[in-house]
């Protein structure tokens, strides 16, 4: 079962998007995370998958995700610096926020493991999200 994690500034957004996402992948688990996702939380839980603000992924990337983590960074301001710094940063994507459950699906899809295999860790790439 893949396990996404979200963290995002806004408190009601992230709710949403948790929501959604659960509705999107009901067979991951989803779980929301007030503040910054720390490298250790990630191998805890065994994720595949962070969805975090622009900033949070920055500091994470920098603090060293672990290797096979797919993290996808949600941002206002959707520009090409700012896909340039994702993708320097071995980030898998940026999406424009606020997200919708379409751009979701397409983005995020291919990432989790939606026919009872192995989820692709890390897989995903700036120059292959639909999303951008």
């Amino acid at each position: 079962m893949p396990v996404i994690l979200v963290s995002d500034d806004d408190a009601a957004s992230q709710d949403a998007l948790v929501e959604t996402l659960r509705r999107l992948f009901p067979r991951a688990r989803v779980l929301a995370v007030r503040g910054d996702i720390e490298p250790e939380l990630i191998g805890r839980e065994r994720a595949d998958l962070v969805l975090a603000s622009l900033a949070a992924a920055e500091r994470l990337c920098r603090s060293g995700a672990p290797s096979g983590v797919s993290v996808v960074a949600l941002t206002r301001e959707m520009s090409p610096d700012t896909l340039l710094r994702a993708e320097a940063l071995g980030m898998a994507g940026a999406l424009r926020a606020p997200v919708g459950a379409e751009q979701l699906a397409m983005a995020l899809g291919s990432m989790l493991d939606l026919h009872g295999g192995s989820p692709s860790r890390g897989e995903g790439t700036i120059g292959s999200m639909n999303a951008w």
